[in-house]
């Protein structure tokens, strides 16, 4: 029995692929392949999964593999490249571990394979163009260097609604809302009042070429161009050729690399539109965050860069189990889901964004727009009174939600309040030779402590493995 360490296409001094192969004790594969025996700690491992207020946890993701090069056997590696590389670690044949190394570290004795965390990629800014401000007046798209040169270009996710757009040539009176062809403006406004639409231009040559009536704006794609110069503060509404909520994830997954799994892109559009308007650098991982958290959702990475973005929903039995043979210590340190380990009573959603909050509105706005865009949100709340009945202290929670739809809003508030007013476990066991678990997965805890006697379904929020000491830790809820 022994641990077995591969990491594929790792480059060599003179930039050839080459596998390395490492062991805990000799061993040979069943192609006669030698792993060198120098592991001295097969892995230190965590993974978890992130769903917002709904888990009283952070995102996880770490690991490493330590190597003993005490004699300088292994000294050559500091010429190769590992970073990006797959690496799978092994028990007795049996996949444990995949991930991508991000680097070698060395000491005086020891090598240490250091692991990416799967959702690195994704907690840098997301993507976005930059204005060249090289427009030589009356022409160009790009602003001058004495106004936006160097500045972000905004971007449309889903739809925006009453969003200012960016001036990006002064002598045409040339906005752009969104750099994303696949984005097409719907209304522009004038201190609130709709501007009439001169129908659409077919090219930025006709854009730049063709000025639209006075009064009146034409556009193209997340371009539009003014007849006649605002009195006041501009807005616009716009939107993707499929704003839905699945269709958006998936996207921005796409762009960084990423698939998000095809189930949950098919689920997430059933939730309809999203709006997120990036005027500045983002996070794409934040992005995908306020995705999930608007449905009352959880966000997690498998091995085969694939994102899971789902529903999070109540565990459900399952004969996969861990018994007491299998536990050293079991622990609960909430009853409840809210943020002080209570079940909650009231859950408030923001939704239905708009961005520019105004009260510089002309006189002819009716009451209802001008009630609307005095609130950047709608608000929708659910709530049980039983709940404090039992728990006076019971616990509240807000999201952020970027939903478009207030009736679907409302069905995530309902869900989510059924899911925590009734009493939630936050568990973490110390396991004993224990299979690891697929994160986001069901599993019944069975022990006679702490009345987990007849079993409690729950659900794996994450782990840690410690290879060396064959002990897991596991986080669980339900």
């Amino acid at each position: 029995m022994t641990w077995t360490l591969i990491i594929r296409d790792a480059r060599d001094e003179e930039n050839q692929p080459q596998t390395l192969r490492f062991s805990l004790g000799i061993y040979l594969d069943a192609a006669d392949n030698f792993f060198d025996p120098r592991i001295l700690q097969p892995g230190l491992y965590e993974a978890g999964l992130y769903a917002g207020q709904l888990l009283q946890q952070g995102r996880s993701g770490y690991g490493e593999t330590t190597l003993v090069n005490a004699d300088g056997g292994l000294d050559y590696l500091a010429n190769y490249a590992v970073d990006g590389r797959e690496m799978i670690l092994a028990f007795n044949s049996v996949t444990q571990v995949v991930g991508t190394v991000a680097r070698l570290a060395f000491s005086d004795d020891e090598v240490s394979v250091v692991l990416r965390d799967p959702l690195e990629p994704l907690r840098s800014p997301h993507p976005m163009q930059t204005y060249e401000g090289d427009n030589v007046l009356p022409n160009g798209l790009e602003g001058t260097k004495d106004d936006i040169a160097g500045e972000p270009k905004p971007m449309v996710f889903g739809e925006a609604r009453n969003a200012q757009p960016v001036q990006i040539n002064t002598a045409k009176l040339i906005y752009q809302v969104s750099s994303l062809s696949n984005c097409a403006v719907t209304s522009v406004y004038d201190r609130g009042v709709a501007i009439d639409n001169g129908g659409d231009y077919f090219s930025l040559t006709q854009l730049q070429n063709t000025a639209p009536a006075s009064g009146t704006f034409r556009s193209f794609q997340g371009y539009i161009r003014l007849g006649s110069t605002a009195t006041g503060t501009l807005t616009v509404d716009a939107k993707q050729s499929d704003a839905r909520a699945g269709t958006v994830a998936q996207s921005l997954a796409a762009d960084r690399g990423y698939t998000l799994h095809s189930s949950d892109v098919s689920t997430l559009n059933t939730y309809g539109a999203v709006r997120l308007y990036l005027t500045s650098e983002t996070n794409t991982l934040d992005l995908l965050d306020r995705i999930a958290e608007s449905i009352g959702g959880w966000l997690a990475v498998q091995a085969d860069q694939v994102l899971r973005l789902g529903i999070w929903e109540a565990p459900e039995p399952t004969d996969a189990a861990i018994r007491d043979y299998s536990i050293g210590t079991v622990s609960r340190s909430a009853s409840g889901a809210g943020s002080n380990g209570l079940p909650v009573w009231r859950v408030t959603i923001e939704c239905d964004r708009i961005e520019t909050v105004q009260i510089d509105l002309a006189g002819d706005v009716d009451n209802a727009r001008r009630a609307r865009l005095a609130r950047q949100t709608r608000r929708v709340v659910a709530t049980e009174e039983t709940v404090r009945d039992r728990h006076p202290l019971a616990g509240e929670m807000t999201i952020n939600s970027v939903l478009a739809s207030y009736a679907k809003s409302q069905a995530v508030a309902q869900r989510v309040l059924e899911l925590l007013s009734v009493r939630r476990d936050t568990v973490q066991v110390e396991a004993i030779e224990a299979l690891l678990p697929t994160v986001g997965g069901n599993l019944t805890l069975i022990t006679p402590r702490q009345g987990y006697g007849a079993g409690r379904a729950m659900r794996v929020t994450g782990y840690r493995l410690n290879a060396q000491t064959d002990e897991l830790t596991l986080n669980l809820w339900g």
